[in-house]
C-alpha cells in the first residue's frame, strides 16, 4: 500500500472516531441496517405480490436462472421505512436508498457518524467510495488509417471499425444473421448524448434515467448541473457497443435494445461515487436488462486487500445482479500492469472482467492486471481496447478514436449479447464461461490476458445448435415463401427442422422444411395465402446429428414469431416491453439495397399508417394501415412500390403517423 492510500486511511478513521475533527465537513457516507423490520409472514406476502408486479422481461430472465423455481429473496424486500424515519428526524436525508444493500447512503459530519453507530438498527457505517478514471491518450479520427475494405467481405460494410470487431470474428456472425436481437444490455456510464447523432439513428432505447439529477434525461443538462464533457465518455461506449452507420462505425450488439443509466458524476476531477452505480444496477435489472456493461471501477480508498470479490459494495451488488440472472460486464481498469492493479468490481467472481489490447493482440500498456487478493486470476478476457471508433458528442455526425478498457468492455459486452441472441437460455456463468473457453490463450490463461482475446465464433458454436435472428417471409407465387438460418458444428439433420404455424391462434400445423440449394444452413418452406386472417403464429425447430434439438424461439410455444400478412410485419418472440415513447427508428441498413427493415414503437393503442414517399413527395408504397395495440413492431421493405414493382436508386422517405403525430426518417436505395 502506498503512503499516501495510508494517510488517506488514517485521516479517514480520525474523522470517524474523533467527533471533534471535522464537524463541518461532510463526507457521504454508506448505512447499512440490521435487518429489513419485517416478519416471516409479511415478507412471504410481500414478495408474492413482489413477483406479481414484475416485468415480463425480469420474470421471464429470473426464471431463466432459478432452479427452485425462487423469483425473489431477501434482497428485493425495501428497506425499512421506520428506520429511515428515524434517520430523517436527526436530519439525516437518504440519497441514494438500495434494497439489495439494506442501506442508504447519505451526507454525515464527523459527529454523526459517531451517533449514528449508536442506534440499534445500524450495523456498520462506512464511506461511499470513490474512483479517479486513469486518463488514456486519444487519438482524432482523421490522424489515423481508417479502414473501409469489410464490404466486399461481409454483410456489412464496418468502414474504420473492422480492427475492432474483426479481432473478436464479430462479422462472421452478423452474416449469419446473429445482430443481437432479442436481448435487453443495460449501460452504467456518464450519461448519453444519443437522440440526435447518426451512429444512434438506428438504436432502440427503451429507457433511460439519471441518477445524479433524477430525471428522465441522460444527455448534458446545463452547466450548472453537468460537467461540459459530462455525457462524452457515455456516448462513446455506447457507440462502440451498438452504434451502427455503415462505414464508419458499426457495434458488436447494434440489433439489442438499451436501457440507459447515468450514474457517474464528471464534475468533480472525474470523481464516480458507488452509491450511484448500485441504484443504477438495480434499476437496469428491475427494467429486465439482461446485460450490464459497466466501464468504470473503484478503487480509491479501497485497498489491493479488498480485491477479494466480497468486500467492495459494488462487487457484492454485482453478484447479486448475476444471482438475478445478469451477465455483468466490467473494465479491469486504466491503472497499468503491476500486480494486482485490479479495481472493483472487475475484481468479482461472477463478473466478466475484460483487459485491453492493441488490434495486433498484444497487452496495451494502461491494462489493469490481476490477481484477484484470493489468487483467482484476472482479467477473464480482453479485447482490443486502443484505437477504438466512437461516435463523438461534439457533433451529431463526428466520430473519434479512444482508448481504454473502458472501450474492450462494451466490446466483449457486445459479444456476450450476440451469445444470448443465439442461445437466449444461457445463465450468466454459462456466458462467462463460453466466452472464456474459446478464447485463444484458454489452454494456458494468465494475469495479463486470462483466457485470451474473446472468439465470437467458437463461443457461440460451442454451445451446440442455433438460430439466425429473425426469419425471412416474403410473398411467393403460391402463398408465404419463409425461411430461416440453422447452425451446427455437427450439422443440421436436414429432415428434422420444421417450420411450425398457425392462423389467429389456432392449432399449429408442422411442415418440413427443405435446405437451400445455395446455401446449406438456409431452410426454406411455403405455406399458403390467407389473407382473411390477422396474423400468423411461427416457431421452428430443429436436430442436428448429435440430436441436440432446439426450438426458435427457445420457449415455444408459448412465445412464438407473430407475422402479420398485411403489413408483412414480424413481432420478435420474446417478452413485451412497453415502450416509452412513440418512435421511428432509422432503418438499417442505410443505404440499402434489395430488403431494409423498418422499426417503430407504438405507444398506445391507435391507428397506425406507416409510408413510402419519393423526393416528390408523392406516395409509392403503404406498408401499414391499420389499428395496432402498444408495443414495438418490424417492417421490412424490399424497394418496390404499392404494385410490387421495383422502384429505382435515389432517396426516399418513410413516414409513420398515428394519434395525430408523424415522424419522418430518410432512406436511400442503391441498386
Amino acid at each position: 500500500m502506498s503512503k499516501i492510500n495510508i494517510l488517506i486511511i488514517s485521516i479517514l478513521f480520525l474523522m470517524i472516531d474523533n467527533p471533534l475533527f471535522g464537524i463541518e465537513d461532510h463526507i457521504k457516507y454508506w448505512i447499512f441496517f440490521k435487518d429489513k423490520e419485517i416478519t416471516s409472514s409479511e415478507q412471504a406476502e410481500y414478495l408474492r405480490d413482489y413477483i406479481k408486479n414484475l416485468t415480463p422481461r425480469t420474470k421471464s430472465r429470473r426464471e431463466r436462472i432459478s432452479t427452485s423455481k425462487i423469483l425473489a429473496d431477501a434482497s428485493d424486500l425495501p428497506v425499512s421505512e421506520s428506520y429511515i424515519d428515524r434517520l430523517k428526524s436527526a436530519g439525516i436525508t437518504p440519497i441514494v436508498t438500495s434494497n439489495w444493500m439494506n442501506a442508504i447512503s447519505t451526507f454525515l459530519d464527523a459527529e454523526q457518524v459517531v451517533a449514528i453507530k449508536t442506534y440499534d438498527f445500524i450495523d456498520r457505517v462506512q464511506p461511499v467510495i470513490k474512483y479517479k478514471r486513469s486518463p488514456v491518450e486519444q487519438a482524432d479520427m482523421h490522424k489515423s488509417n481508417q479502414r473501409s475494405d469489410s464490404a466486399p467481405i461481409h454483410k456489412y460494410d464496418y468502414g474504420a471499425s473492422f480492427d475492432q470487431n474483426n479481432l473478436m470474428r464479430v462479422p462472421d456472425i452478423h452474416d449469419l444473421g446473429i445482430e443481437g436481437r432479442g436481448v435487453i444490455i443495460g449501460m452504467l456510464d456518464t450519461g448519453f448524448r444519443f437522440k440526435d447523432h447518426t451512429a444512434f439513428s438506428a438504436m432502440y432505447v427503451i429507457d433511460e434515467y439519471d441518477f445524479i439529477h433524477n430525471d428522465n434525461n441522460t444527455a448534458n443538462e446545463s452547466n450548472d448541473f453537468d460537467a461540459y464533457n459530462q455525457d462524452d465518455h457515455g456516448t462513446k461506449t455506447l457507440s462502440t457497443i451498438g452504434g451502427f452507420l455503415e462505414g464508419t462505425l458499426i457495434g458488436p450488439a447494434f440489433g439489442s435494445r438499451y436501457l440507459l443509466a447515468k450514474t457517474e458524476e464528471m464534475k468533480s476531477e472525474t470523481i464516480i461515487e458507488e452509491d450511484f452505480w448500485v441504484a443504477g444496477l438495480e434499476w437496469l435489472e428491475s427494467k429486465g436488462a439482461d446485460i450490464v456493461n459497466s466501464s468504470l471501477g473503484y478503487n480509491d480508498w479501497y485497498t489491493y486487500s479488498d480485491m477479494d470479490g466480497n468486500t467492495a459494495i459494488t462487487t457484492i451488488a454485482a453478484d447479486i445482479a448475476v444471482s438475478k440472472g445478469v451477465v455483468i460486464v466490467n473494465s479491469m481498469g486504466n491503472e497499468g500492469n503491476q500486480t494486482g492493479s485490479i479495481i472493483a468490481p472487475a475484481d468479482g467472481d461472477s463478473v466478466i472482467s475484460v483487459g485491453a489490447v492493441y488490434n495486433n493482440g498484444l497487452l496495451t500498456s494502461f491494462s489493469s492486471v490481476g490477481p484477484t487478493w484470493d489468487g483467482r486470476i484476472k482479467p477473464d478476457i480482453v479485447a482490443q481496447g486502443s484505437g477504438i471508433v466512437v461516435a463523438s458528442p461534439s457533433s451529431p455526425n463526428s466520430f473519434t478514436y479512444s482508448s481504454g478498457t473502458s472501450f474492450s468492455s462494451p466490446l466483449t459486452a457486445g459479444v456476450a449479447a450476440l451469445l444470448l441472441s443465439a442461445h437466449p437460455q444461457l445463465t450468466p456463468m454459462q456466458v462467462r464461461d463460453a466466452l472464456k473457453f474459446t478464447a485463444n490463450n484458454a489452454r494456458n490463461p494468465n494475469n495479463e490476458y486470462g483466457w485470451g482475446i474473446v472468439n465470437a465464433y467458437e463461443a457461440i458454436y460451442s454451445l451446440g445448435l442455433f438460430f439466425s435472428n429473425l426469419p425471412i417471409i416474403t410473398n411467393a407465387t403460391e402463398g408465404y415463401q419463409i425461411s430461416i438460418n440453422v447452425f451446427s458444428k455437427n450439422d443440421v439433420n436436414a429432415d428434422s427442422t420444421f417450420l411450425y404455424y398457425s392462423y389467429n391462434d389456432a392449432s399449429f400445423n408442422p411442415v418440413r422444411m427443405v435446405r437451400s440449394d445455395q446455401l446449406a444452413y438456409e431452410y426454406n418452406v411455403l405455406i399458403p395465402y390467407d389473407r382473411s386472417h390477422e396474423k400468423i403464429n411461427l416457431y421452428f425447430k430443429a436436430k442436428d446429428r448429435s440430436n441436440d434439438t432446439k426450438l426458435h424461439p427457445y420457449n415455444a410455444p408459448e412465445m412464438v414469431f407473430t407475422f402479420n400478412p398485411n403489413d408483412m410485419s414480424i413481432h420478435p418472440g420474446e417478452p413485451p416491453v412497453q415502450p416509452e415513447l412513440f418512435v421511428l427508428y432509422q432503418n438499417y441498413p442505410n443505404p440499402f439495397n434489395g430488403r431494409t427493415t423498418i422499426k417503430y414503437d407504438v405507444l398506445k393503442p391507435a391507428h397506425v399508417s406507416l409510408n413510402i414517399y419519393n423526393v416528390l413527395g408523392q406516395r409509392v408504397r403503404n406498408l401499414v394501415d391499420r389499428f395496432q395495440l402498444a408495443s414495438s413492431y418490424l417492417v421490412d421493405w424490399n424497394g418496390d412500390d404499392d404494385h410490387e414493382n421495383p422502384l429505382g436508386s435515389g432517396i426516399y422517405f418513410v413516414e409513420i403517423l398515428s394519434d395525430g403525430r408523424i415522424q419522418t426518417k430518410k432512406m436511400l436505395l442503391l441498386k
